[in-house]
């Protein structure tokens, strides 16, 4: 091995020797003070996949070994089985640069063709950033799946961070991992408090995982994770209900701390997907705010926003959209709703007309003077939720205003009083709404034995779901384990809340009805045991409506969804003109049938927006008929603007972009990485044949392999378990870079599949099962295993070695072919041009091969005869001519590529300035000068306009220089090369 002057620098991809130790260069960081810090991985013995940061400079015994130099060691196994399996690690351990999509029609999910255009637009971008933005239960988790996919398999996803809703942690998580081998460590409050026992206060909780999940609120409620987040980078963040986050004009603290917090993690992360169901709350500045999360240097006003500005940062498709109906009619089932009326009782008819009659001092007084914020208002949401939730707001708000803590006369609390009677006096046999929810229960025949016969009943009130829970276990005589509800109001929300949404999926499971608030209607599958969904009271928003049914129906519900809902009927005319709730079932029915977005009908895509519009009309008693001659107006002029105003049609428009042109089948082939065996089934049977062998010492007991039956089941070995978790993990635990925790079974055994039908089956069997996690895990390009099989590649061949053997018959006598794996990369480490070559030497001649050419060529695909090379020093020379050959060949490529780049990155820079001027212009006319302005006046707007105007020159020079060090390469006339195999005639 040859050592290196002082003054040399390693590139990324190079292997160098410090401290002893081999180390891989991931990438480099040019110090101010002149010193270059070499960030590295180890590969082999204790620093084995660590990663790790050197002084290159202050480091005494430093060496870049030489590719030259490397030793050849000569490979006895039979068939070449140890070159063979040596070579399939190292190509699968090589990113691929194609940008042609390499897992559609691969994962364990339905091949649905309208999922593929999300994929290809992410890999169209330099920097992945995508608000993924489809109909309620199209599969926008098993989008990001794909394309998180897509970037692993390019290096590009190696940290990732997932943001979702504590209630969707490990739904998330679950369908990563079955659906795409793709572990999440689960940081919920009970792993963080686990972890505050053990890690040191100055340890960075996320430098511990590569990969994890997270709930949102989680990380807006705890300073420490905070500033961990501000000294974390990710390559991936994905960000799971996003609208939560958006920016706007009117946000609570809860909001605005979540918007705040996103908008912290995009500038944390190369690339970012946003995923949401309703993008807008039917204003522009929530939705540019989540363009800025994506790309600020997109939204030079928010104003002015077009949508040729951003189209290829957004997808939107509805349940309506043609490429929508054309992939999922066939296998959905359609929804049947069911209108149940009731008569109020004489004590409800009392009530109810109590409240519209109520006219309150302290409604008089309301600033805002909004219908949603008067108390009246608030009183009317909770008698159509439940005589128990209006009796606790009333109680609430009669105490306050005794203490002097709440607004109100002592007018006001005397008719409060005299209204509390009346509902106190609506016991359960006077509550009608109860009692035709029982007879529903009767018609249907509902006993509880039937496991697939389950019910979810929302109410948006707390205090509703705490009274049915304890009255339909009376009245129904159902234990505890047979009922549950999910509302986020206690203190164990995460670990609770978690458990019975698992259960509820679980066919054992005795939980037969499920009561939720409306914590529980984003997102989650509750489709899998249920098809049947109560509305106890309706909701006030459109939105809200959509969201609850879209847990039960689903892409994948096997049953026709049976929705059921109240309407109250009365004598009362006052009363008849408040109910205007049913027109909203009517709104969703047409946005589902063909409207496309159902934001369109109350002018807003946000639930306190669309309640605000329902609650002027059951205020003011204005009546049905004119609510719904209102939506349909609001239908008629979002379709009118949406011809003429593009503004409208950023809001409710979809986003359904023509087919994605990818590169030609030939030139994406020269990108993908070589196989040498079949499929990844074959090639992890004859690794794990080769590793069970008693005599390398890995497993306690041989893995056993069912090619028929396409099944592969070994015990984990020793070094896939976790050796220093920080807390993390319990004991001794698996590494969570192979497996999730709550994957591992009991026994500590893994089983795999590739076979599609058989892991569906045993996804469905869980659901069946005491264990909800599937004990068969999948096997496809994506799986962690294989990252394990390339850490255990040194145990065939030394470091800084390759095998040599001679290929009898294959090669001729007098040739020497050197298979090379070498990349360029760019400022950042990662590969930009990156190239598998077999090199023919014959004499003093080289020749360039294709490496999946010269394996089809040399059939060294099959049973392949050899013999040992008796002296491989023999074959040093022509060793040396292929690496100085693939070298130039390196080099040459590097300057055809040099020249696209250069193409490519003055258009990007271009549009950038471009944007930047618009941007500026913006500011200068925000900023003009004002009329009648004084000096000073003058004076500080020309202060706060160059400041905004540095603050902008900033935003542009960083997204301009992120830009430059993941497109430009590094120049290096030398550049490294890996010697991985040398076969001889």
């Amino acid at each position: 091995m040859s050592g290196a002057s002082l003054t040399q620098i390693p590139s990324p991809g190079a292997v160098v020797q410090i401290r002893s130790m081999p180390w891989k260069v991931t990438g480099l960081e040019r110090q101010a003070v002149g010193y270059t810090v070499v960030r590295c991985k180890g590969l082999s013995g204790i620093t084995k996949g660590k990663s790790a940061s050197f002084v290159w400079d202050l480091e005494p015994s430093h060496k870049i070994l030489d590719p030259k130099e490397i030793d050849l060691v000569a490979d006895e196994s039979p068939g070449l089985i140890d070159t063979k399996l040596f070579l399939a690690a190292s190509f699968r351990a090589t990113p691929t640069t194609s940008k042609q999509p390499l897992t559609l029609g691969k994962a364990a999910i339905d091949d649905l063709g309208f999922q593929h255009v999300p994929v290809q637009m992410a890999l169209k971008q330099d920097r992945v950033r995508l608000l993924i933005a489809d109909d309620v239960g199209l599969g926008k988790t098993l989008e990001a799946g794909l394309i998180t996919s897509e970037l692993i398999l390019r290096g590009r996803a190696n940290r990732i961070l997932v943001v979702t809703t504590r209630s969707m942690l490990v739904q998330f998580q679950k369908e990563f991992w079955t659906r795409f081998s793709i572990p999440l460590a689960r940081l919920d409050s009970a792993a963080i408090r686990r972890m505050r026992n053990n890690i040191p206060a100055h340890y960075n909780v996320f430098d511990q995982f590569d990969r994890s999940i997270v709930s949102i609120d989680t990380l807006k409620r705890d300073s420490q994770i905070r500033s961990a987040i501000e000294s974390s980078y990710w390559d991936l963040v994905i960000i799971d209900e996003a609208h939560n986050a958006a920016d706007r004009s009117k946000n609570s603290g809860k909001t605005a701390q979540r918007a705040k917090l996103a908008q912290l993690l995009s500038s944390r992360a190369d690339s970012l997907l946003l995923l949401t169901a309703t993008p807008h709350d039917g204003s522009q500045e929530s939705f540019a705010s989540l363009i800025k999360m994506l790309d600020p240097t997109r939204v030079p006003d928010v104003e002015s926003l077009k949508r040729e500005d951003i189209e290829d940062l957004v997808i939107r498709r509805f349940r309506s959209s043609p490429e929508v109906i054309k992939d999922i009619n066939a296998k959905s089932l359609k929804r049947e709703l069911h209108r149940r009326d009731f008569s109020l009782t004489a004590s409800e008819e009392a009530a109810y007309d109590a409240i519209a009659d109520l006219e309150l001092d302290l409604d008089e007084e309301s600033r805002s003077g909004r219908a949603i914020d008067l108390f009246r208002t608030t009183l009317a949401k909770a008698i159509f939720s439940s005589p128990v939730a209006c009796a606790e707001t009333l109680r609430g708000r009669i105490q306050h205003i005794s203490k002097g803590t709440a607004r109100g006369t002592t007018e006001d609390k005397g008719k409060l009083e005299s209204l509390l009677q009346l509902v106190e006096a609506i016991d359960t046999d006077r509550f009608s709404k109860y009692g035709d929810l029982l007879s529903l229960l009767n018609d249907l025949k509902w006993t509880g034995k039937n496991p697939r016969d389950r019910f979810v009943i929302f109410s948006e009130r707390i205090a509703t779901v705490s009274w049915l829970e304890e009255r339909l276990k009376a009245d129904l005589e159902l234990t505890d384990e047979q009922i549950g509800r999910v509302d986020g109001g206690s203190v164990d929300a995460d670990e609770r809340t978690q458990q019975i949404l698992e259960d509820f999926g679980q066919e054992r499971s005795p939980l037969r009805i499920l009561i939720c608030s409306d914590m529980a209607s984003e997102g989650l599958n509750l489709h899998f045991q249920c098809h049947q969904l109560v509305h106890f009271d309706l909701p006030w928003s459109l939105l809200r409506f959509q969201q609850r049914n879209g847990r039960i129906d689903r892409y994948g519900q096997d049953r026709h969804p049976q929705i059921y809902y109240f309407v109250a009927n009365s004598t009362h005319p006052k009363i008849r003109q408040m109910w205007v709730l049913d027109k909203l079932v009517e709104k969703d029915e047409a946005a589902r049938l063909g409207v496309g977005d159902p934001a369109v009908f109350l002018g807003g895509g946000d639930v306190e927006r669309e309640e605000a519009r329902t609650a002027e009309f059951v205020a003011h008693g204005k009546g049905s008929e004119a609510f719904d001659a209102m939506m349909e107006a609001n239908r008629a002029e979002a379709t009118q603007h949406q011809e003429t105003n593009d503004a409208f049609d950023l809001l409710f428009g979809g986003y359904s972009p023509p087919e994605v042109p990818m590169e030609e089948a030939e030139m994406a082939a020269q990108f993908i990485s070589p196989r040498l065996f079949a499929d990844p089934f074959i090639y992890a049977s004859k690794m794990l044949e080769k590793l069970g062998n008693p005599s390398v010492g890995i497993f306690t007991r041989q893995p056993q392999v069912d090619e028929a039956n396409r099944h592969i089941h070994f015990p984990i070995p020793d070094d896939m378990y976790a050796e220093d978790a920080l807390g993390y993990a319990k004991g001794k635990q698996v590494d969570d870079r192979f497996m999730p925790l709550e994957a591992v079974t009991s026994s500590g055994e893994i089983e795999l599949t590739d076979d599609h039908r058989l892991i569906n089956e045993a996804i469905d069997r869980a659901k069946s099962e005491e264990r909800s996690w599937p004990a068969l895990q999948y096997l496809w390009e994506g799986h962690s295993l294989f990252q394990w099989f390339a850490e255990q590649a040194d145990l065939f061949f030394p470091d800084h070695a390759a095998p040599i053997a001679h290929l009898l018959g294959r090669l001729a006598p007098n040739e020497v072919v050197v298979i090379i794996h070498g990349s360029i990369p760019n400022q950042r480490g990662a590969p930009v041009v990156d190239r598998w070559l077999a090199v023919r030497v014959i004499g003093d001649t080289t020749e360039i091969e294709e490496v999946n050419a010269f394996i089809e060529r040399t059939r060294l695909n099959e049973d392949t005869p050899s013999r040992p090379v008796d002296d491989p020093e023999h074959y040093k020379p022509a060793l040396q001519l292929a690496v100085r050959r693939f070298q130039d060949e390196l080099i040459a490529l590097r300057q055809e590529k040099a020249a696209a780049i250069e193409e490519h990155l003055n258009s990007v820079l271009s549009t950038l300035a471009d944007l930047e001027g618009r941007t500026v212009d913006q500011l200068t006319l925000r900023f003009a000068e004002k009329v009648q302005e004084s000096k000073l006046q003058s004076s500080n707007r020309q202060k706060r306009l160059e400041r905004r105007k540095q603050e902008v020159s900033q935003l542009f020079e960083e997204w301009g220089n992120w830009f430059e060090k993941t497109q430009q390469m590094v120049n290096d006339p030398n550049p490294y090369v890996d010697v991985r195999a040398v076969l001889v005639g």
